[in-house]
């Protein structure tokens, strides 16, 4: 074995030692750190002292964390939000007196849908994605 061990553990997380002493801190580590520090458990102080890590390398944990957590992978992984109003609608003659009243109706800026009460959600939130050019 070299002048530097292959790995050692901290908080139950193996830290690769790569050749030099550059230690391999992994994002799942980080995370821990990150939300320990968060709900108080842990001080940034303790872990500088106990991790013999610098306090600037300790502040790029959380910064790196927040940043994975605003990067986007694809664009499936993207929460997308669209507004869905209901209407109760009175049609002349009553409820029911019109066949439109079994059917679910969709506008966009240039699109008018529409599809029978019983379409299936998935499948409207895929035409929804699509007018709107997320899919």
């Amino acid at each position: 074995m070299g002048k530097f061990p292959q790995s050692f553990e901290v908080y139950g997380f193996t830290i690769e030692v790569h050749a030099g002493g550059r230690r391999v801190w992994p994002p799942s580590f980080k995370r821990f750190v990150k939300d320990k520090f968060d709900s108080g458990e842990l001080a940034v102080s303790y872990v500088i002292q106990t991790r013999n890590a610098s306090q600037s390398l300790v502040y790029k944990w959380r910064s790196d964390v927040r940043r994975a957590g605003t990067r986007r992978t694809s664009r499936r992984d993207e929460r997308v939000f669209s507004e869905v109003v209901v209407e109760d609608q009175e049609h002349p003659g009553g409820v029911g007196a019109d066949t439109d009243a079994d059917q679910i109706y969709v506008h966009f800026r240039d699109v008018d849908l529409a599809l029978p009460a019983a379409y299936p959600v998935d499948d409207l939130v895929k035409i929804i994605l699509a007018v709107e050019a997320r899919a």
